[in-house]
């Protein structure tokens, strides 16, 4: 069954992603960051490139298009990701394929819409028999 992992209380949502891409390298896994549209996936990747000069965080819109590989992060807006080992949720909804990854990263900001939508999603995981983990930031 799928790990569900809820970090609350974030009060940024791209900086902590920054900070969990960082340790999901570092710990050697490979992970799909789940985003809300294109438009979406490519601020989150403009991001993750611009975020720090003296950072360097290697992913991917989908797969690579000049070698069609994957790199260790890979941002989709579609249900079509490879990576089966860590999902890291940017949507307002559960994604669709999420069990069939081993574990599934939910962020949940300060902000008043984030948290009530957060509500619901973790209602949506617990009503489904899934076992959440909570961590407050």
């Amino acid at each position: 069954m799928t790990e569900i992992i809820f970090y609350t209380g974030v009060n940024d949502e791209l900086p902590f992603l920054v900070k969990l891409s960082e340790k999901t390298l570092k710990m050697r896994r490979k992970a799909c960051i789940a985003t809300r549209d294109a438009d979406h996936s490519k601020s989150v990747s403009e991001y993750l490139w611009s975020h720090d000069p003296t950072k360097f965080i290697p992913h991917s819109i989908g797969p690579d298009e000049s070698t069609h590989e994957l790199t260790a992060l890979e941002l989709r807006h579609d249900d079509a990701s490879s990576h089966l080992d860590v999902l890291i949720n940017l949507t307002p909804k559960p994604p669709e394929q999420f069990s069939s990854f081993q574990r599934l990263v939910e962020i949940i900001t300060q902000h008043k819409n984030s948290i009530e939508v957060g509500r619901q999603r973790f209602k949506w995981y617990r009503d489904r028999g899934y076992a959440i983990k909570v961590h407050k930031m």
